[in-house]
Order: C-alpha cells, then structure tokens, then sequence
C-alpha cells in the first residue's frame, strides 16, 4: 500500500501568568508571560539544525504568541491556523487552581488523576474527543500537504501527551504518565495511507517521537 511519510515536530507554548499559579487554562486565553517568551526562544534554539518548512499552531493566544517567536529567530513568517491543535476543553475548571477544584469537584478531581480516560470535565470535553482531533488533524490539516520538510505543531500540553500516546499505541488511562515541557520539543513520523484516510504517529527519540 502507497504511503507517505512527514516529520511533525511538536512543541508546548511557553508559560503564561496562568501556568505560574497553577490554573487550568484549556480554552482561556491568557498570553505568554516573560518566562514564557524566553521559553520559546529556547524551543527556537533546539530547532535550530531541524529546519522546519513549515508552523502550524493552535489558534490560542500563548501558542500563537510561541509560534510567532520561534518562526521569526527561525526565518518562517506564515504561520498556519488549525483549531483542532487548541487544549482540552476544561470547561468550568478553567481559572481555577487545583486546590479550588477540589474544593468544589473532590469527585471528579479524582476521577481525573486516577482514570483520566472517563473524565468529562464540567461544561468540557473528553480525552476521546481530543484524541479525535488530533486524529483529524493529522489525516487532513492543510499545513501538513506539500512540504518539502518537518512541520512544526504548536499546541498544548494535553494534545503533546495524546501524540505521544497515539505513537506508542498506549491506552487513554495512560494521559497523565508523561511530562511535557514549555521547552521540550517532541519528534514524530506520521505515515498516512493514500488510499484510506488512515494515519500513523511513529515515535523518534526524545525531547522527541511515528503518529499510528
């Protein structure tokens, strides 16, 4: 069967005001904070000998912010816009601390840390609902069509560890093992079918990852 094959280069925003006091942000749209402009000039930095021909980023306000920087210190001006990259839906938990979610959601919270996979956050999403995202994303976006190089994805923690699990073909419940950086960046093979509308994450080595 025909296939083909991209390098996606995955990276987190850098940090926001919200980041430093430990708020759920999902879909608010705080900007980067100083720390987190820096981040992403170290992310720059890392990129340096990939070349990416390409950026596509959430259309969040941090990863957008993030983009931008990366693709000035890396000559790439156009930035492509997929809605898809944007961060689990929190829904009611966004702007809260954790500790003011346990306060008022002690059972879902649970729920949350212990089996990520059947959480529905409060007026949110589910991890299957971002993972379908993410999936449609990697079998259509249109930043991924005729480039002669890696596209570099700018998106959020939440939909990094749902590659990652994509690449190893891990189970939703496993969500929460992986740490993902404001300053890591994450390396992947997607193979897509031709003739299917299938895709494959394939993992590299890591600050990096095949899509499967």
């Amino acid at each position: 069967m025909t296939t083909n094959v991209l390098g996606l280069i995955f990276a987190r925003h850098g940090r926001t005001a919200w980041n430093l006091a430990g708020r759920y942000q999902g879909r608010s749209d705080p900007p980067l904070s100083p720390e987190g402009e820096a981040d992403a000039r170290i992310v720059a930095r890392k990129l340096s000998e990939d070349r990416p021909a390409a950026i596509v980023a959430s259309p969040s306000k941090r990863t957008m912010m993030t983009a931008r920087i990366v693709g000035n210190l890396l000559g790439l001006s156009r930035i492509q816009v997929d809605g898809r990259l944007l961060e689990l839906a929190y829904g009611a938990w966004e702007g809260l601390t954790q500790a003011e979610i346990k306060a008022r959601w002690p059972e879902q919270l649970r729920i949350w840390k212990h089996t990520p996979e059947a959480m529905r956050f409060p007026g949110g999403e589910t991890l299957e609902q971002a993972r379908a995202r993410l999936r449609a994303f990697a079998r259509d976006g249109a930043a991924l069509r005729d480039t002669d190089g890696p596209v570099l994805v700018v998106t959020h923690a939440g939909m990094v560890r749902l590659a990652m699990l994509e690449a190893r073909n891990a189970p939703l419940s496993d969500f929460r093992r992986f740490e993902v950086g404001h300053e890591a960046v994450h390396r992947f093979r997607l193979r897509r079918d031709i003739a299917p509308a299938r895709v494959s994450f394939s993992e590299m080595e890591n600050d990096q990852c095949e899509l499967r």
